[in-house]
């Protein structure tokens, strides 16, 4: 009779078979081992085993796929991804199928599942999440799956769903008037102020400013490192504290970054640097940083105090990107200035045409008509 593979005669006298048994932190194989006295009961075993029968050493919930998945990817994720796919699993993903088998979820429940968070999905106000965050939750739900599909051939009920179509929003900017404003009121000697102006032409995030540190401004070739971001993020491994403050690298590899210091700018870096330490934080000019919901707090005071409307921090960023794309600096320019992961979100965002610009090109036409 011929032998089946990965099955051999022990020296004590019984039968092993090995089956591969769940993928391991460094993303290799696992293997498991059934035992049996006879080479056809040992057989019959493994079968079992590899069909799902031998539940005990099988990720059968959506539950257990999660976390076998979550784990092989913790050494490739940033600490605040690995923290973010808990919450949105947690929040989201665990209360419809975290209990059910996994290979037993359907397309039809998957669905439903997306309309229920589309309309009524956010458990505070019971209101729906926007599409964005909803294709959040879906990607990293598809993800699971894949990694289901690709170690345990478990059919994939995400495969032919699709992504909720963004809702397009409008961007938000100061005007002309509110930029020389902020410009004119808030390039001081006082370090949290002029942050604002230095985020107004630089389009830096929140994070970012406050992450940043003297050492990161260099005065030789006149540029601003980016390489490093600040926040807060929800404390997974301990009830105290809730949250915890980390700096960790950018939102994406092209997110570290060298960006030219504004040329008005200099003089006044250069003087607030003869008081400063390299290893301080530029904000604050001390070793603590300013945390970003503070910062956050700061920048809406200083609004106030200028008459000007509240908008967002980020829509100084913004103001940053639509400014360059309207006096001509090009795309990929823009795109690496703000550290985008690719030019075809910068031009998603930004490039297109208000009503003067079209104006202004139509009149070109209209002279030689």
């Amino acid at each position: 009779m011929r032998r089946a593979k990965n099955i051999f005669k022990r020296k004590d006298g019984r039968w092993e078979g090995r089956y591969a048994d769940g993928i391991k932190e460094n993303g290799r194989k696992k293997y498991a081992s059934v035992y049996a006295k006879s080479y056809s009961k040992c057989l019959e075993k493994l079968d079992n085993a590899r069909n799902n029968e031998n539940i005990s050493s099988k990720p059968i919930t959506v539950s257990r796929l999660y976390n076998e998945w979550l784990e092989s990817r913790r050494k490739n994720i940033k600490q605040s991804t690995f923290v973010n796919y808990q919450v949105l699993y947690q929040n989201h993903i665990s209360s419809f199928f975290g209990s059910m088998r996994a290979e037993e979820v359907s397309v039809f429940e998957v669905n439903r599942w997306i309309n229920s968070l589309l309309e009524n999905g956010n458990k505070k106000s019971g209101e729906g999440l926007s599409s964005k965050s909803v294709q959040a939750i879906l990607i990293i739900f598809k993800s699971i799956y894949d990694y289901g599909e690709k170690v345990y051939s478990i059919k994939n009920p995400t495969k032919n769903v699709a992504l909720p179509k963004l809702d397009q929003t409008e961007i938000t900017v100061f005007s002309t008037e509110e930029i020389s404003m902020i410009k004119d009121k808030l390039f001081c000697d006082e370090p949290k102020r002029l942050g604002i102006v230095l985020c107004l032409f630089t389009g830096m995030r929140i994070g970012e400013i406050c992450a940043l540190k003297w050492e990161d401004i260099d005065f030789e070739t006149l540029s601003v490192h980016v390489s490093k971001t600040l926040q807060r993020i929800k404390n997974t491994d301990a009830d105290f504290p809730k949250t915890v403050l980390i700096i960790d690298a950018p939102k994406s590899e092209k997110s570290n970054r060298e960006m030219p210091i504004p040329t008005f700018m200099i003089s006044k870096l250069n003087e607030l640097k003869e008081y400063a330490d390299k290893d301080n934080f530029f904000l604050t000019n001390s070793t603590v940083p300013l945390e970003p919901r503070s910062y956050s707090i700061l920048y809406s005071s200083y609004l106030k105090e200028l008459n000007i409307e509240y908008k967002s921090f980020h829509v100084l960023r913004h103001t940053f990107a639509t400014e360059c794309i309207r006096y001509g600096v090009d795309v990929k320019s823009v795109s690496e200035l703000l550290g985008h992961s690719s030019v075809k979100i910068t031009l998603e965002r930004y490039v297109h045409s208000d009503i003067e610009t079209k104006r202004r090109q139509l009149e070109k036409l209209y002279e030689n008509l």
